[in-house]
């Protein structure tokens, strides 16, 4: 699968796994990329592999730290 394949796939698997405010718990876009057949080795590092689509925030509140990631929107000049 190439590259912008695998882009896809990750940013359809944080949008379907995604709360109300837009956040996706790691665990949950790890199950969704497994289905889609995407190998990833140790996820956080996967996902830091794609600053340009993603930004991530991890919850130090619970034990262990859950890591959460949204998807970065495109902005248009009529946003601004």
């Amino acid at each position: 699968m190439d590259k912008q394949a695998i882009e896809k796939v990750l940013i359809e698997a944080v949008q379907s796994t995604a709360n109300d405010d837009g956040w996706s718990n790691l665990a949950e876009i790890g199950g969704v990329l497994r289905i889609k057949g995407i190998k990833y080795g140790k996820l956080a590092k996967f996902i830091a592999g794609y600053p340009h689509l993603l930004e991530t925030r991890i919850d130090d509140t619970k034990q262990p730290p859950v890591v959460y990631a949204k998807v970065i929107e495109e902005t248009t000049p009529e946003d601004e």
